[in-house]
C-alpha cells in the first residue's frame, strides 16, 4: 500500500533547515516529528472484524492492564494506559469476551461481528466487593486519579513475556527508558537520562527503604517475577509519591495485600530459564478468599551464573535471590484493610576487575518489610474516601572482598556495611466531582530513617533524618474534552550526620523546606487526536552519600568524595505530547526540556588513591539543560499483523561557559518491530539500532554504535485457567556491543551475547 502525503516533503526541509542550533541527531528527531504530524492528514485505514473497545471503572476512569479474552479462541490482549484495547483476526459471528482486572468483578459480554452502531465498545467494571460505585475504595481508593499523560503500564502477562532478570532489564528499550547496567543484578531504570533518586522506584505506592538509588552497584530489592502490574508515572499525580522524581515514578504492584478477589483459590506458578547467564528462576502465588477475607502467599527464587559475552564469560556477575511475602485483607461495605510482611535475600557479584582472577567483590543484601493499609468510604458532603497506609523496612547491605591465594584459599574482608531502618506513614483524602473540580487528592506523609555505616571502608558517617510533607493534586474539567491537572507538594526535612569510628567528628545538621509543583492541560482536538502540555518544578535534597562520602567504595570501583556544601537540585521542566489513534494506527510524540540548577554528578579528579589505584571521584553540582524527544508509531497492516517503530534522543549540557556534555547520557536509539498475533499464538521480530555516543563529558569514554536483533514467540492456551509459554532469542547474531550506560570502567568489556530465554506461567 502506498500512501501519498497531501503536503510536499520539500516543505518539511524548508521549515527544518533554519533550526541550525540543534545537533544533527536532534535535527533528525524534529524532522521525523514533523513528518509524523503530516501523516496525521493521510486517510485513515481500518479493517473489518476488529473489536475496538475501552475498559473503565464506574467513574468512567480507564483501567490500564485489564485482560480481555475471547473465550472461543483464547485470543487475548491487555488494555493500554488509557483503557483501550484491540482484538483482530475474528471472523463474522458472535463472540464472547471475558474481561478481568485486579480488584474488580470480572465481566463477560457478547459481541456480534460485523459490529453495528457505535464502533467502540465501552466496558464498565465494578469493584470486586459490591456493584455500587460508592465503595470503589475497596478496590483501590486512588486508582481513579487520572494522569496528565498516559504512562507506560504493564500487566502480569506483559511482564511474563519480558526479561525479568532485573527491574532495569524488564523495561529497558521502551521509549525514553534505558538501563543503568553493572552486571545482571544491579540494573536499574534510567528515564530520559535521569538516574538515582531522580527516579523513584516504589512497591505498592510506598518507598522500599533500600539504597538502590545511591550507587550503581546497589540492586533494587524486588524480584520482577512478583510484579502483578508495573506503572511508569509522570505528571502532577507523581507528587503523591515525592518531590524529587524529576524523571518519573516506577511503581510495582505486588498485590501482597489482596486488593480484589473472588471466593475460592487463585494464583499462578511459573519458571524462566536463560542461556546467556545460565539462569533458572521460579515464582508462584496462591490466594484464597471468602466474601470478606483473603490471604495471599508468594515466593520466588533465582540462581544466575556469570554473564556470557562474545568475548567470554565475565566473572563477578552472578546472582542468587530468594523472595517471600504473605498478606491478608478484609473488606466490608465501606472498609478495606490489610497487612503484609516480606523477606528478601540477595547475593550477587559485581565486576570489580574481571582481569584479576584472584579478587572478587560480592554484595549481600536482606530486607525485612511490613506494609499496612486501611481505606474507608466517607459519608461526607465533600470527601468520598480516606486511606491510611504505613510501612516499615529494615535493610542490611554488605560488600565483601575476597582475595584468593595460589592454593585455592582466600581472605575475606567486610569493606562496607549499611544497616538502615526506614518508616513511612501517609494519610490521604479524596473527593469526586464537585463543580469544576473533577476529582482530587489531599495528603500528608511522614518519613523517618536511621542508617548505621561500618566496615573497613565505611563510606559515610551514620545518619538519620525525617521528612514531613503535605500535597494536593486536583483535576478540573475545563470542558467535556479538556482537563487541567495541577498539584503542589510542600516538604520539610532534617538530615543529621552522626559519628562512627571512621567519621568521629561528624555531627552536622541540615534543616530545610522545599516545594515541588506541576500544572498540565490535556484534551482532544478531534476524535483521534489528543494533545497535552505540562510545566513542572522538582526539588531534591542531596543524599547522605553526595554530602559526606570520603572513602573507597569497592563495589563501585572508586574513591568517592562528597561535598557537605552542595545545594539542592531544582529542576524546571516543560513537556508537550501528541497522541493520535485510530483502529489501525497509533502515534505518540513527546518533546521535553528540563533546566536543572545544581545538577549533582560524580566527576573524576584525574587522580588515583594510592593503596588500590582506584580513581578518585568528587561529587559536584552544576547547572544543566536537558532536551529530548520520543516517538512511537504503530500501524496495523492486517487484522493480525502489525508494524511498530520508535525512537528517542536526549541532549544534556552543562549551562556554563564550557557547555560540556553531562556524563552517562543514552545515545540516539531507533527500534522497529513486526508482530503477528492470532490470539492463541504470536511471533515477533525486533531490530534496534543504537548510535555511537561521541558527545561525552571530559574523561568519559565514547562508545560505538551497534544493532541488536531479537526474535520471540509464544502460545496462550486456556481461558479461566491460562497457560502462557514464551521463547525469546536476544542478540540473535551474537553481536559484540557496549552499553554507554554501563558502569564497568573497562570499556573493552562487552555486554551479553546471544541469550535464549524460555518462560512459562500457569494462571489458575
Amino acid at each position: 500500500m502506498i500512501l501519498k502525503l497531501p503536503v510536499d516533503v520539500s516543505l518539511v526541509n524548508g521549515i527544518i533547515l533554519p533550526i541550525n542550533h540543534l545537533d544533527r541527531a536532534m535535527y533528525h528527531m524534529f524532522r521525523i516529528g514533523l513528518l509524523v504530524l503530516l501523516l496525521l492528514l493521510t486517510p485513515r485505514i481500518s479493517y473489518a472484524q476488529t473489536i475496538h473497545g475501552r475498559v473503565v471503572d464506574t467513574e468512567e476512569e480507564p483501567l490500564p492492564g485489564a485482560t480481555v479474552m475471547v473465550l472461543e479462541t483464547a485470543l487475548g490482549t491487555s488494555t493500554a494506559p488509557d483503557g483501550t484495547f484491540r482484538l483482530e483476526g475474528l471472523e463474522e459471528g458472535t463472540w464472547h469476551l471475558l474481561i478481568r482486572y485486579v480488584g474488580y468483578e470480572s465481566r463477560q459480554i457478547s459481541v456480534t461481528l460485523p459490529q453495528e452502531g457505535e464502533p467502540t465498545l465501552e466496558i464498565t467494571l465494578s469493584p470486586a466487593t459490591t456493584r455500587t460505585a460508592e465503595v470503589l475504595v475497596t478496590a483501590s481508593l486512588f486508582r481513579r486519579i487520572t494522569r496528565y499523560q498516559p504512562s507506560q503500564s504493564y500487566s502480569s502477562a506483559d511482564i511474563q513475556q519480558r526479561n525479568t532478570s532485573s527491574l532495569g532489564a524488564l523495561i529497558d528499550g521502551e521509549a525514553g527508558v534505558a538501563m543503568r547496567s553493572f552486571g545482571i543484578a544491579p540494573a536499574r531504570p534510567v528515564i530520559r537520562g535521569m538516574d538515582g533518586e531522580r527516579i523513584q522506584v516504589l512497591q505498592n505506592g510506598m518507598k522500599m527503604g533500600d539504597i538502590s538509588a545511591t550507587a550503581h552497584d546497589h540492586a533494587v530489592s524486588l524480584d520482577p517475577q512478583s510484579i502483578e502490574q508495573l506503572d511508569v508515572i509522570r505528571g502532577p499525580a507523581s507528587l503523591i509519591y515525592g518531590s524529587s522524581a524529576m524523571g518519573g515514578i516506577v511503581n510495582a504492584h505486588s498485590n501482597d495485600i489482596p486488593s480484589g478477589w473472588t471466593a475460592g483459590s487463585s494464583g499462578y506458578v511459573g519458571s524462566e530459564g536463560q542461556s546467556g547467564m545460565a539462569s533458572l528462576s521460579g515464582a508462584g502465588r496462591y490466594t484464597y478468599g471468602t466474601d470478606s477475607w483473603a490471604v495471599s502467599v508468594r515466593g520466588s527464587t533465582r540462581n544466575t551464573g556469570d554473564m556470557k559475552t562474545p568475548s567470554g564469560t565475565i566473572p563477578g556477575t552472578d546472582l542468587r535471590a530468594l523472595h517471600f511475602a504473605t498478606g491478608a485483607a478484609y473488606r466490608g461495605a465501606d472498609t478495606h484493610a490489610g497487612a503484609s510482611v516480606q523477606f528478601v535475600d540477595q547475593r550477587y557479584g559485581v565486576p570489580e576487575d574481571p582481569f584479576d582472577p584472584d579478587e572478587e567483590v560480592e554484595l549481600f543484601m536482606q530486607r525485612y518489610a511490613a506494609q499496612g493499609t486501611v481505606a474507608r468510604v466517607l459519608r461526607h458532603d465533600f470527601w468520598e474516601g480516606a486511606e491510611f497506609r504505613a510501612s516499615y523496612n529494615h535493610y542490611i547491605h554488605e560488600e565483601i572482598e575476597r582475595e584468593y591465594d595460589s592454593e585455592g584459599g582466600y581472605d575475606e574482608d567486610l569493606e562496607l556495611s549499611v544497616d538502615q531502618d526506614y518508616a513511612q506513614a501517609e494519610l490521604l483524602l479524596q473527593h469526586g466531582s464537585r463543580g469544576i473540580l473533577d476529582n482530587g487528592t489531599v495528603g500528608a506523609s511522614l518519613e523517618y530513617y536511621r542508617m548505621k555505616v561500618g566496615g573497613d571502608e565505611a563510606l559515610t558517617p551514620d545518619a538519620r533524618g525525617v521528612t514531613v510533607a503535605g500535597y494536593v493534586v486536583e483535576e478540573l474539567a475545563l470542558s467535556s474534552n479538556w482537563r487541567l491537572q495541577a498539584g503542589v507538594r510542600l516538604e520539610w526535612n532534617r538530615t543529621e550526620s552522626r559519628p562512627n569510628p571512621d567519621f568521629p567528628d561528624a555531627g552536622s545538621t541540615r534543616n530545610q523546606g522545599i516545594w515541588a509543583g506541576a500544572v498540565g492541560v490535556h484534551g482532544s482536538v478531534s476524535d483521534p487526536l489528543r494533545v497535552g502540555f505540562q510545566l513542572s518544578r522538582a526539588h531534591r535534597a542531596p543524599s547522605v552519600e553526595e554530602l559526606f562520602s570520603d572513602a573507597i567504595h569497592l563495589g563501585a570501583g572508586a574513591y568517592e568524595i562528597g561535598d557537605p556544601s552542595l545545594d539542592n537540585e531544582i529542576g524546571y521542566g516543560a513537556d508537550f505530547f501528541i497522541d493520535y489513534e485510530t483502529p489501525a494506527r497509533r502515534i505518540h510524540l513527546a518533546l521535553y526540556a528540563n533546566r536543572i540548577t545544581n545538577y549533582i554528578t560524580r566527576v573524576p579528579t584525574g587522580e588515583n588513591e594510592p593503596v588500590r589505584g582506584l580513581p578518585i571521584l568528587q561529587y559536584r553540582g552544576s547547572d544543566a539543560d536537558m532536551i529530548g524527544g520520543e516517538l512511537v508509531v504503530k500501524q496495523e497492516l492486517t487484522r493480525r499483523w502489525s508494524l511498530t517503530g520508535q525512537g528517542d534522543y536526549i541532549r544534556a549540557t552543562e549551562r556554563n561557559d564550557s557547555r560540556q556534555p553531562l556524563p552517562l547520557m543514552p545515545p540516539l536509539r531507533l527500534k522497529g518491530a513486526t508482530e503477528y498475533d492470532t490470539g492463541s499464538w504470536w511471533g515477533r521480530l525486533q531490530v534496534q539500532h543504537v548510535f555511537a555516543q561521541n558527545r561525552v563529558a571530559p574523561a568519559e569514554e565514547t562508545t560505538g554504535g551497534y544493532t541488536l536483533t531479537e526474535i520471540a514467540g509464544g502460545v496462550r492456551l486456556g481461558t479461566h485457567n491460562l497457560h502462557q509459554f514464551t521463547v525469546t532469542v536476544e542478540n540473535l547474531f551474537d553481536v559484540t556491543w557496549r552499553d554507554h550506560l554501563s558502569r564497568v570502567d573497562q570499556r573493552d568489556i562487552p555486554m551479553m551475547g546471544r541469550n535464549a530465554r524460555v518462560s512459562y506461567r500457569y494462571y489458575f
